[in-house]
């Protein structure tokens, strides 16, 4: 599955390697950050991609001192980060493997596609005091009934895992992580049809009331974890 993001597969999918949904995920993680009293200098983003999120979340912090630092696997993904000219530091590399630390790790979207997670929790957690991770909820109700879904979503992103909220709170658990805070983050509620329309309008509804209920049955949202470091 590595050879998708460097023999320009993920590229063709996904021309702007998702950098339209780095504005809100720059603020959930600033906000989760400054809502529970993180003092940082120094923020590492592992699977950064094009860089556009630590590039956002640099200017919601402003002129404060803080380094930014963003490391993925795809020569593809860092070309683009690097054109940004953003003074971050990126790099086409394994962070696991890399003499790095930071105070906060950034792990967005990513355990997903790894074939072995479990080594690579286990190896990153010494990289950093707090870790952050934002994983998609891709194992509901209605994916049960409609599992085409989830065979489209390995192919066209990626994902060859699927999560539900209890199970990977578990497993991030087991691994040392001490969860601090949590919050759900929305998907697009964009559509172009009635029925779509509808449909997100209801969706809409229901988050409001039972969240939860909502992530486990209707799908299409993701968490954001903020965790310490044993």
């Amino acid at each position: 599955m590595d050879d998708i993001y460097n023999n320009q597969n993920y590229l063709s999918n996904n021309p702007h390697w998702h950098q339209e949904d780095s504005a809100f995920k720059a603020n959930f993680i600033h906000s989760i950050l400054e809502d529970n009293k993180i003092i940082y200098s120094s923020v590492c983003e592992v699977g950064c991609g094009a860089g556009e999120i630590l590039l956002r979340l640099k200017e919601l912090n402003g002129s404060k001192a803080i380094s930014y630092s963003g490391y993925d696997i795809s020569k593809d993904a860092i070309d683009i980060a690097l054109k940004k000219n953003s003074g971050i530091e990126f790099k086409c590399a394994d962070l696991t493997k890399e003499n790095s630390n930071s105070d906060v790790l950034l792990v967005i979207d990513v355990i997903e596609h790894l074939q072995d997670y479990f080594s690579f929790l286990k190896s990153i957690s010494k990289k950093s005091k707090y870790t952050v991770f934002h994983i998609p909820l891709d194992m509901f109700v209605w994916s049960l009934f409609r599992e085409q879904m989830l065979v489209e979503s390995k192919e066209r992103v990626g994902h060859i895992h699927n999560f539900s909220e209890g199970f990977i709170l578990s497993i991030l658990k087991d691994h040392g992580y001490t969860i601090i805070s949590k919050r759900y983050t929305e998907p697009d509620y964009k559509s172009n049809s009635f029925k779509g329309k509808l449909k997100n309008l209801v969706k809409k509804i229901l988050f409001k009331i039972a969240p939860r209920f909502t992530t486990k049955t209707l799908g299409g949202y993701s968490v954001l974890v903020l965790c310490e470091n044993s």
